[in-house]
């Protein structure tokens, strides 16, 4: 008895395995394609940010200017050149004999005529001209320095210098003593002060009266010749006026 439930059992053992062994080919997944795994890479960040470098910009490259391609002609037809036309023959010319050459009698020259001097110009002879030899007039005499005069010649006798009347309310006096240098006509030339009285009012006084008298000239040798002379003028108050 103990057989048959073995040889049983074995039976179901088997048919269980082949069951199941079907059961997990007919469910078994589809094999998993394999993938390669991916390389991450950790960069570490710096501690500090670097600043940003400027690159300096860099000049755009300058595009030429590009002719526009000319466009090609259209073609021409070509023209037929047009057949020549056959050269019309002339017949050749006889040319006619050159003309004898004429030998014209050679006629002997004329001798030729003597060559008569040419009449010389001569330059007219003006007459002679009497110059006259001009005579340099005879140099002036040099100047000769004033004579001095002892004493004055008047033309008429001179007025007296007029006393000013603020000097005599002050009862000033003095003596003025001038010089007049005359030319040979006796005309006054030149007035000095010699001799001041430090009196400003007389010595005017003086000066206005020899400038109006009237002097002859001095005489040297029967000649005028110029002079000067020397005049004291004397304002007292006690003098004869």
């Amino acid at each position: 008895m103990k057989q048959p439930w073995g040889y049983l059992l074995l039976s179901v053992a088997l048919h269980l395995s082949a069951g199941w062994l079907l059961y997990s080919l007919r469910a078994a997944p589809e094999p998993l394609a394999w993938q390669t795994p991916m390389a991450i890479q950790l960069v570490s960040l710096a501690s500090a940010a670097e600043p940003a470098r400027v690159l300096p910009a860099r000049p755009l490259p300058t595009v030429a200017d590009v002719p526009p391609t000319p466009k090609a002609p259209a073609p021409t037809k070509p023209v037929a050149a047009a057949k020549p036309l056959p050269a019309k023959t002339q017949p050749a010319l006889a040319k006619a004999p050159p003309p004898e050459a004429r030998q014209r009698p050679v006629q002997p020259s004329a001798a030729p005529k003597p060559v008569q001097p040419a009449p010389s110009q001569r330059a007219p002879v003006s007459a002679p001209v009497n110059t006259a030899i001009a005579r340099a007039p005879a140099p002036a005499s040099p100047p000769t320095a004033p004579v001095l005069s002892l004493r004055p010649s008047f033309v008429s006798p001179p007025p007296p210098p007029r006393y000013p009347s603020q000097a005599r309310r002050r009862n000033q006096q003095g003596v003025v003593q001038v010089e007049v240098c005359l030319d040979e006509r006796g005309r006054q030339l030149k007035l000095t002060l010699i001799r001041s009285s430090g009196i400003e009012s007389l010595d005017q006084a003086a000066l206005d009266a020899v400038t109006r008298w009237r002097f002859r000239p001095e005489i040297v040798d029967g000649r005028a010749v110029p002079s000067r002379v020397q005049i004291p003028i004397e304002f007292a108050l006690t003098a004869n006026r």
